[in-house]
């Protein structure tokens, strides 16, 4: 293990000593006699301070690189006995970490092992607040914040909420090393924090409270040496410690394409017929600029409350599949449940589907209506209900789709521009009527006769075999020609 010369400074039980630190970096690995050639860079050295200062005796020079600490009026061979005590600790500390891994409940036993080393109460919580190890033998009476987390066995949602506005807990949790913070108020202690990723993934997070004694110089390093043991353990225990199920983790892969192996999970664990069955995506978003702080909380209530359906996190989102077929709640009953939710999340939502292989692009289409949502500041945004803006930015994506417009409605609609005419909505509505005259007329709002008086003029204007063929068309194939253009037409302006 490698300490920094603060780590040492701390620990020392000389009464007068100066600390000369000018690097402070935790590469040390161990303790040597001063000696005027070879010295190791990873060493700290111990010697009389004449032997670096002449016409100076009776101090002891504690050397690190560009490091010291000088010790007034201390034998250097009582300097030296105690610095190694001291590197013994914190090796002993090491080694005992590293045998927290074959245990049961690793996690707390590193805390407990890290007692000494700290002397503050440490507290591992998962994204949602719930306590994954709490630091053991500190009574609730060292303060009311840890009486809560004692009291609660973790933060609760209103507390999250709280330090969410109060101390921006979003941009804490950007924290990807040690950091120490203040709390909004003066009189309460720092905490050290420093968020725990796992394979990319948000898993939890590792604070140290000041309750009981100031942060010493230093305290980064040690914290990261517990978190690369915190880090490996959760890692081997991933299955425990990762939020997702399998079924997410099929979901996951079926989403973004990568392989996988379902083997009839999802009709043996969730007992749903893939043949039958109708999904719905809903995917969720926290409307913070940072990390998510309410997501794995939520998370985990919409799970316990939607059965018949999956909901896991997939990055910073929150993604709910439910099966309408087997599900106990109706569509409307889901969105009830997720404007109880509060002002905290935006809600896309795709359309039903068959098939859970199909699941990638309705995704992407909840995707983007989360998108409209931030948009145009809506709380939800269907995909059913955007059927004609998706078809117009298809329209628009290519300007290839312009020239397959019929010839003869672009004449008519540039006829009807220069004369103030009414051709092109007439001939529209005969297609739209299904060719039916009296239909046609009502649509437009005129008289039959002076329908039949257009369509005699529009038949002088533009050729028009291929649009009796389209009409006679028993199969009307061609006539999806003449949607298509009048579709085009009244949607983009290619005038």
């Amino acid at each position: 293990m490698q300490v920094n010369i603060w780590n040492i400074y701390h620990r020392l039980s000389y009464p007068n000593k100066i600390p000369l630190v000018k690097d402070g970096g935790a590469t040390i690995k161990g303790v040597r006699w001063i000696v005027s050639k070879d010295l190791n860079p990873d060493m700290v050295y111990i010697g009389r301070e004449a032997e670096f200062f002449a016409d100076i005796t009776g101090n002891t020079l504690i050397v690190h690189r560009n490091d010291m600490i000088l010790v007034q009026n201390a034998e250097p061979e009582e300097v030296f006995n105690e610095v190694s005590s001291i590197m013994d600790l914190y090796q002993w500390w090491d080694e005992a970490l590293e045998a927290c891994a074959a245990k049961p409940n690793g996690l707390t036993e590193m805390l407990a092992a890290s007692g000494e080393i700290f002397q503050n109460p440490i507290f591992l919580y998962a994204p949602d607040g719930k306590a994954l190890a709490i630091a053991p033998g500190y009574p609730p009476s060292i303060h009311w914040h840890w009486a809560e987390i004692l009291e609660h066995h973790g933060l609760t949602e209103e507390r999250m909420s709280y330090l969410k506005d109060a101390i921006g807990l979003t941009d804490v949790f950007q924290d990807r090393k040690p950091t120490i913070h203040d709390f909004c108020q003066e009189d309460e202690p720092q905490y050290l924090h420093c968020s725990l990723v796992i394979n990319g993934y948000m898993a939890g997070h590792f604070v140290i409270f000041a309750m009981c004694r100031p942060f010493e110089d230093g305290i980064e390093t040690l914290a990261s040496r517990l978190i690369e043991h915190i880090l490996r353990y959760m890692s081997k225990h991933y299955e425990e410690y990762n939020p997702t199920s399998h079924t997410s983790t099929i979901l996951s892969a079926m989403i973004h394409g990568r392989p996988y192996e379902e083997k009839g999970l999802f009709r043996n664990l969730l007992g749903w017929d893939d043949e039958r069955d109708v999904y719905q995506v809903y995917l969720l978003k926290e409307l913070v600029k940072g990390e998510p702080v309410l997501l794995s909380r939520t998370c985990l209530k919409l799970s316990s409350s939607l059965q018949g359906g999956v909901v896991f996190q997939e990055n910073q989102l929150l993604l709910v599949v439910l099966n309408l077929s087997r599900s106990a709640r109706r569509p409307k009953e889901v969105e009830d449940l997720l404007d109880s939710l509060g002002p905290n999340f935006c809600c896309g939502v795709s359309a039903p589907f068959q098939k859970i292989r199909q699941i990638s692009r309705y995704y992407r289409q909840a995707l983007a209506e989360v998108i409209r949502c931030k948009e145009q500041h809506l709380r939800r945004s269907r995909g059913v209900d955007h059927i004609g803006d998706h078809l117009l930015s298809l329209l628009r994506a290519d300007p290839l789709n312009e020239t397959y417009i019929v010839p003869e409605l672009r004449t008519l609609l540039k006829y009807d521009r220069q004369e103030e005419t009414a051709y092109y909505e007439t001939l529209r509505a005969w297609f739209y009527s299904g060719f039916h005259p009296t239909s046609a007329a009502a649509m437009l709002g005129i008289h039959r006769n002076s329908f039949n008086y257009r369509m005699d003029r529009i038949r002088q204007l533009i050729p028009f075999e291929r649009i009796d063929t389209a009409a006679a068309d028993p199969e009307r194939r061609r006539i999806n020609d003449y949607f298509y253009s009048f579709m085009y037409l009244d949607s983009v302006d290619s005038l």
